[in-house]
């Protein structure tokens, strides 16, 4: 008999997991349900192509005809209000309700608010779905002051396309520098350096403590008693995991849904996959939430494979990779304060590899202009091989031959 596999949430791990489903051979009934009312898109061009004026319909994963063809029931602008697993049912907005054989959850994030004066003024805004990307988008008018809260990767990718419309830009940023987890602040002085040297104004050591405005935004105020004038404010300060259906049902959560390395919850027929997934173990990282590209078709793929009864492909490390300007950063892996620290190259010019390394392994690395090398990285990583730091920091030397059989 065939069976009824519903997944919540219509991003890009969900259209992935109905797509790894048939790609699998899977027949069986698929139920696609996102409350967006836009078929499902990728994430990543939100902040980068989307602002720089390209239109949504590039970032469509697959038209609507992929969906009929593959007898995928895809449902948008509609919205879960419960999940019932003693019945394996889940129960619509609209009262009515879906019988479950196998439920994926792939309800995503939401952006974290600011619980400050003047949050709720027109022009305050945050960037995670299609629409708010076209509202900004609107908003990047020339000598338009734009004022960005939070100096993460997706606040400088904001940065940058605004800067490139023509605005004024301004960064503020509580921590004393940006990306301060990341080579010690490294990698964010280089960033702050390059955002400056295109005309963003970068305040850090800054916390904002209210928005002012009358009806719409005209200026943020600091602790300090500085006020920055604002035609528009984005709040990026991170962002929240969509849990609370999960909550509600029984399910162990942690900012996410708990999963383990099958996207099995602790729920017997339930999985999570993408944003809204915290990963018990994920390669050498626990307890991991990942908002990454890569990680929603993984998870999608291992999502499909386990429902099928399918052996799980083996782990691999996370990768995830920002665009500023004309500058391309990718990050493998992940680090820690004590880990060793081991540049390859001169980290002054374009072009340059740093390495995090723990008990002689390669934990992770940060690749500034140096994409060719990720297979490479990645390989040596995966293999858990131990490595000679002396090598591997030097230029000299192909990273192709630190490989072991």
């Amino acid at each position: 008999m065939k069976q009824r596999i519903i997944i919540v949430g219509a991003g890009q791990s969900g259209a992935r997991t109905t797509a790894a489903l048939r790609k699998q051979g899977s027949t069986d009934e698929i139920v696609l349900i996102g409350d967006e009312a836009e078929l499902p898109y990728e994430r990543p061009p939100l902040s980068k192509d989307i602002l720089a004026g390209a239109p949504l319909s590039g970032t469509v994963i697959f038209p609507r005809e992929y969906y009929a063809e593959h007898d995928i029931d895809v449902r948008v602008d509609t919205r879960v209000s419960a999940i019932e697993p003693p019945s394996q049912q889940i129960a619509l907005a609209d009262s009515s309700r879906l019988v479950y054989d196998h439920l994926v959850l792939a309800t995503g994030v939401r952006a974290r608010r600011l619980d400050i004066a003047g949050a709720e003024l027109d022009g305050v805004l945050t960037l995670r779905t299609a629409r708010d990307s076209t509202r900004l988008s609107e908003r990047l008018t020339p000598n338009a002051r734009i004022v960005i809260l939070g100096g993460g990767f997706l606040g400088l990718e904001i940065a940058a396309a605004a800067v490139k419309r023509g605005c004024a830009v301004t960064v503020v940023e509580s921590a004393a520098v940006l990306l301060g987890r990341i080579l010690g602040g490294f990698l964010g002085k280089r960033l702050a350096e390059l955002h400056r040297s295109n005309g963003v104004d970068i305040r850090t050591n800054a916390r904002v403590m209210a928005i002012e405005g009358q009806g719409s935004v005209s200026a943020i105020m600091l602790e300090d008693g500085t006020a920055i004038p604002a035609d528009t404010v984005v709040v990026a300060v991170g962002a929240v995991a969509n849990d609370e259906l999960a909550r509600a049902a029984g399910l162990e959560c942690a900012d996410g849904v708990l999963v383990d390395p099958h996207t099995r919850t602790s729920v017997a027929g339930i999985y999570a996959v993408g944003d809204v997934a915290r990963q018990r173990e994920r390669w050498s990282l626990t307890a991991v939430r990942l908002e990454s590209w890569e990680n929603a078709e993984l998870q999608a793929q291992a999502a499909a494979r386990t429902i099928l009864g399918e052996p799980v492909s083996g782990d691999v490390a996370p990768w995830f990779w920002t665009d500023q300007y004309d500058q391309n950063i990718q990050i493998l892996g992940g680090c820690e304060p004590d880990d060793a620290v081991v540049i390859r190259g001169d980290a002054a010019a374009p072009s340059w590899c740093a390495f995090f390394v723990r008990h002689g392994r390669l934990h992770g690395a940060v690749l500034m202009n140096a994409g060719r090398e990720r297979r490479i990285v990645r390989q040596i990583m995966d293999a858990r091989q131990i490595v000679d730091c002396a090598m591997l920091g030097d230029p000299g030397r192909p990273l192709k031959s630190l490989v072991t059989a």
